[in-house]
């Protein structure tokens, strides 16, 4: 016995709605577990300067804080401004060499703070690509105002990167950034003073 053209019209509808009431459910349930897992996930550790922390991509040593008007390789801030310059030790923990360590390390309390720039110290230079496992003393370098007034400690975070085998978006392997792993809170020193 045929089906009747209304009789396709209608399962072929129930079909679409099934699937559209199923896509919402999931995305809800997606929605519903990343709100869950951010509430248990437990409060970001604070450490101690110096204390090595483990980012995944990144292996992190913040130690000192300082304000000058000077930048690591030697020249003189832009006029107007000020430089906040942080000491660390970062190590590429990946098999490759990598650029992308703009985002390992955040400044929380200094408003309107833009991404630093990253000097090697052993070159007086500014850093380009972090070779694996070779732990290299940096200086991360933010210029801000000259008359904003910095907090008497600066509070970093240092963010998490995690390797996942296959991305959800194009099934291919590769480090995605997360959430701070942990925050430092150091006193900011005047230029000189950091290394004392």
């Amino acid at each position: 016995m045929k089906e009747s053209l209304f009789g396709r019209a209608n399962r072929a509808f129930t079909t679409k709605l099934l699937a559209g009431v199923g896509g919402l459910l999931a995305a809800f349930l997606s929605f519903a577990l990343s709100i869950y897992q951010s509430r248990t996930a437990g409060e970001v550790p604070r450490v101690d300067p110096g204390a090595v922390v483990d980012a995944g991509r990144w292996k992190v040593a913040v130690t000192s804080v300082s304000v000058g008007s000077q930048m690591p390789d030697g020249s003189r801030v832009s006029p107007g401004k000020k430089a906040l310059v942080v000491d660390l030790v970062l190590e590429n923990r990946s098999a490759e060499s990598s650029n992308l360590y703009g985002d390992a390390l955040k400044i929380e309390n200094v408003p309107d703070a833009a991404k630093p720039l990253f000097y090697l110290m052993r070159d007086r230079a500014l850093l380009w690509d972090v070779q694996p496992m070779m732990p290299e003393q940096v200086k991360a370098v933010w210029q801000v105002r000259q008359d904003q007034v910095l907090p008497e400690r600066a509070k970093l975070a240092v963010v998490g990167e995690i390797f996942k085998p296959r991305d959800n978006l194009y099934a291919a392997p590769g480090w995605f950034p997360t959430r701070p792993v942990a925050f430092v809170d150091l006193p900011l020193a005047a230029a000189g003073e950091a290394g004392r």
